[in-house]
């Protein structure tokens, strides 16, 4: 099962550590958080989801101060002999004293968020749905083209990682080389990044391995992209392939033929173009044959 540590979830979400320094190695393996609003005030935790990050808003504070001194001691008790990851405060809640006190005694952080409490909720469960998913690896290299994830795909040798380096020369962006990790954030959208290892490195036949970053500057590279659009370079085309299946995902799928003249930049440059264009609505081949019948009738009339 996949994990996150609080000292990471800290350091990406800036938040403030009201409580538990020494206790960040805690790890959050859910990525839906909990607000406890109805097990403070009525205290039925027959439903309470113990394993979710739980979220202190200006709700949940509400009910705690309409509850009696020997009431919120009680809850709060009950409430942290369940051991969850953490205790967050949004941005209009302060900690009570009762809350850190009990936190102390259990062990278990707390911490506050300059954000709004939906806001704060929101960017958790993007950042812990990320963090989260399963990986794969699959082959090719991504390469972001007009604004359009592009994997490039094909047979060893036959030029992925040159076709990306004149992208980046063309000033396009690259988010991974030759193997490409890749996870499904929610149904239907794909997120493609480098391996640990190989991130911000390319691999160019008869030069070896080159820093991208260091060597075409820090707009030639960023951290992941959604994959809209799969490019296969190949020696023969398939007409019945039009889409690649990647985990649970369809995407569109075009060839391109690879042969000694052609520019295969900058025809997925093209390729990443006409897809920004039928997401538009247009679509070039019924334009044409929309023209043709229209120029046969014309001629028929005459």
């Amino acid at each position: 099962m996949s994990k996150v540590t609080l000292k990471k979830l800290v350091k990406a979400l800036n938040l403030e550590v009201i409580y538990g320094n020494n206790f960040l190695e805690r790890s959050v393996s859910k990525a839906m958080s909990s607000r406890p609003s109805v097990e403070i005030y009525s205290g039925y935790f027959d439903y309470f989801e113990k394993d979710r990050i739980q979220v202190i808003g200006t709700k949940e504070l509400t009910l705690f101060n309409m509850l009696s001194a020997s009431q919120k001691k009680e809850r709060l008790e009950k409430l942290f002999s369940y051991d969850s990851p953490a205790y967050v405060f949004t941005k209009n809640v302060d900690a009570p004293k009762e809350f850190i006190e009990v936190a102390i005694a259990y062990q278990i952080p707390v911490f506050k968020s300059k954000a709004s409490t939906s806001g704060f909720i929101g960017v958790l469960t993007n950042y812990l749905q990320s963090e989260l998913a399963k990986r794969y690896e699959i082959e090719g290299s991504m390469v972001e083209v007009y604004g359009v994830g592009v994997l490039i795909q094909g047979v060893e040798g036959i030029g992925k990682s040159e076709t990306v380096l004149e992208l980046i020369k063309k000033g396009h962006i690259m988010i991974s080389d030759d193997v490409t990790q890749v996870y499904q954030s929610e149904p239907g959208i794909l997120v493609c990044e480098a391996t640990p290892e190989r991130k911000g490195y390319m691999t160019i036949k008869d030069m070896g391995l080159i820093d991208v970053l260091t060597m075409f500057g820090i707009g030639s590279m960023r951290q992941h992209k959604n994959l809209q659009l799969v490019v296969e370079l190949t020696s023969k085309i398939n007409q019945d392939e039009t889409t690649a299946k990647i985990i649970d995902t369809v995407a569109p799928k075009m060839q391109i033929e690879v042969e000694s003249g052609r520019n295969i930049a900058t025809l997925v440059e093209t390729a990443a173009l006409n897809y920004r264009l039928q997401k538009l609505g247009y679509n070039a081949q019924k334009d044409f044959e929309q023209r043709l019948i229209h120029r046969l009738y014309k001629d028929n009339e005459e």
